[in-house]
């Protein structure tokens, strides 16, 4: 019985060791990204992602906010921390969550010059009521930014399947009219943006 034992000990010393090895190894290669360096908390920008809200830094590639956590892309490989500016940790692709990897990488270049700024104090504050309530579902430059990022998404995937992107359709043409016109007249009642910051609490 003891010898049994102790080849089974034996045994699972020998298959568990070269795993912990690879482990180790993996980590010290992949390496821990330098922290980021801002004068302030910075603003965000809420992607329109369909059924949950991902935040992202604009002008700042691969740096997202989502459900309490911060996500970010550097060298190849995935981190995660509490806040924007503390200890990022090494972590899957398969285990970040599937809203922050299906926004595309470029996404960053595409947002317009206008698009609404959110303080980084009102996200800390209310990010899990926005989200239970779908809080920007009601504005028009966040739906107007959804079918813009619905459109980019569709010519993706049809210039990997190697067709053209179909035509704007007009009905959706003049709906962005519409609401760039009511943005305009929004921003010359408004002119020190305190629309955008009722719109952000």
């Amino acid at each position: 019985m003891k010898k049994i034992v102790f080849l089974m000990v034996s045994l699972l010393f020998v298959i568990y060791t070269p795993l912990v090895g690879a482990e180790v190894d993996v980590n010290i290669s992949i390496g821990i990204p330098p922290p980021l360096a801002f004068t302030a908390p910075p603003d965000v920008v809420v992607v329109p992602s369909g059924t949950a809200y991902v935040y992202m830094v604009p002008g700042m590639p691969g740096l997202y906010f989502y459900n309490s956590f911060w996500y970010r892309f550097h060298g190849g490989h995935w981190y995660w921390a509490h806040t924007y500016n503390g200890r990022w940790g090494y972590i899957e692709r398969h285990l970040v969550p599937r809203f922050i990897i299906d926004v595309p990488p470029d996404y960053y270049r595409h947002l317009p010059p206008r698009y609404h700024r959110i303080h980084y104090g009102d996200l800390d504050r209310h990010w899990y009521r926005w989200d239970k309530s779908r809080h920007w579902d009601r504005y028009d430059w966040y739906k107007r930014e959804y079918r813009e990022h619905e459109r980019r998404r569709h010519a993706r995937d049809l210039h990997r399947d190697g067709h053209k992107p179909p035509p704007h359709n007009d009905r959706e043409l003049k709906q962005d009219r519409r609401d760039q016109k009511k943005d305009r007249g929004a921003q010359k009642r408004h002119p020190d943006d305190r629309r955008g910051r009722k719109q952000g609490r």
